[in-house]
C-alpha cells in the first residue's frame, strides 16, 4: 500500500517538473526572440528616421518591454 502511494507521488511529481520544464524552455524561448525584436528596432533607431517612424518604434518598444518583463523576469 505504501509502495503505490510512493510510486503514484513519484510519477505525479515527474509528470509535473516534465511540464514545468517544457513552459520554462518556451518562456526563454519566448524571451531571446523578444529581445532580439528589441534590439533590431534599436538599431533601426541608431540610424535616420521620420517622426511617424519614431511614433511606430515607441510604441513597438512598449509592446516589447511589456513581453520581455513577462518573459524574462
Amino acid at each position: 500500500m505504501i509502495r503505490k502511494l510512493v510510486s503514484a507521488t513519484l510519477s505525479i511529481t515527474l509528470l509535473s517538473s516534465a511540464s514545468y520544464v517544457a513552459a520554462n524552455s518556451e518562456k526563454h524561448e519566448k524571451c531571446f526572440k523578444t529581445r532580439a525584436k528589441i534590439e533590431k528596432i534599436h538599431s533601426k533607431m541608431r540610424q535616420k528616421y521620420t517622426n511617424k517612424q519614431a511614433v511606430k518604434y515607441r510604441k513597438q518598444l512598449d509592446k516589447l518591454y511589456k513581453d520581455e518583463f513577462k518573459y524574462c523576469f
